[in-house]
């Protein structure tokens, strides 16, 4: 009898323990929801000729009446189908109930990086992105969760113009001055025009400090996947630099040239309405006179 009554109180404890754990989970699934997220905007923050910046804004709900926190989030970053950055944050953040956090990722990329890993993009004029995101959150009850997001886009893919010596060109020459003209040929790789807009530069001929000067502002375009010539004067008084100087361009030896400088451009794209173009050149030329 005793036996018999000790299994009707274990069967009995059993069943109200499997009832019981039934509703607590069916009122947890009822009282508490995932968080949400949602992009609030992506945008290129900042663009050169070395490479972006990418900011995405993404914004983190709790729809519930107790407060949760955000572990941290990880993201992987994919160009042209392919992982190509990724990265982890685990500062922790609280949502507090019913309430709303924006979360900022900037991420910063080369083209230089872009272009060794993937080759086939050199010749492209846009790339697409896709970011994925997965949100940790530590919930009541449930536990940690991981909540996946992404976002696509496509970003303009720039080339850096080159720049080369095409001629320099005597236009007078005596005793005490010379007029020259430097001639500089522009390729312009890229999908859009460029303006030049004026700059500085720097001469030396066979080592020798020649000219330095400023660009005048008159605008030059060079057109979208073609050349340009830029015409730079160059006026010397060998009162000034020297008579060796004189000597030095009346022969008819080959010179050696470096030519460093600035450009100020602009461009027909409207992410990149201003840009700076740094170049440095050197090796040997022929005076045209």
């Amino acid at each position: 009898m005793l036996t018999f009554r000790l299994k009707i109180l274990l069967f009995l404890i059993l069943a109200l323990g499997i009832n019981s754990c039934s509703l607590f989970h069916s009122f947890i699934g009822e009282k508490v929801k995932e968080p949400q997220v949602d992009f609030v905007d992506v945008k290129i923050s900042g663009l050169s000729f070395n490479g972006f910046d990418l900011l995405f804004d993404l914004k983190v709900k709790n729809p519930n009446k107790i407060g949760v926190k955000l572990a941290g989030f990880d993201y992987d970053l994919l160009l042209d189908g392919n992982s190509f950055l990724t990265g982890n944050q685990t500062r922790g953040i609280e949502i507090p109930s019913l309430g709303e956090e924006v979360i900022q990722l900037p991420v910063s990329l080369s083209f230089l990086d872009i272009y060794r890993t993937f080759q086939n993009l050199r010749d492209q004029g846009l790339s697409n992105y896709q970011m994925k995101f997965g949100f940790s959150f530590e919930m009541p009850i449930l536990g940690v969760i991981r909540i996946p997001v992404s976002k696509s886009g496509d970003f303009p893919l720039i080339k850096t113009p080159k720049i080369s010596l095409e001629s320099l060109n005597i236009e007078k020459l005596n005793i005490t001055n010379a007029d020259m003209k430097l001639r500089l040929k522009v390729n312009n790789p890229n999908v859009f025009a460029m303006i030049l807009k004026g700059g500085n530069y720097q001469l030396k001929l066979n080592n020798q400090n020649i000219f330095s000067g400023v660009m005048s502002d008159k605008d030059v375009q060079i057109k979208e996947n073609s050349d340009g010539i830029i015409e730079m004067p160059i006026s010397l008084d060998f009162l000034n630099v020297g008579k060796s100087v004189y000597q030095m361009l009346s022969g008819n030896k080959s010179l050696s040239y470096d030519l460093v400088g600035n450009f100020n451009l602009g461009t027909s794209l409207p992410l990149m309405e201003k840009a700076e173009l740094p170049f440095e050149i050197s090796g040997k030329t022929d005076l045209i006179r």
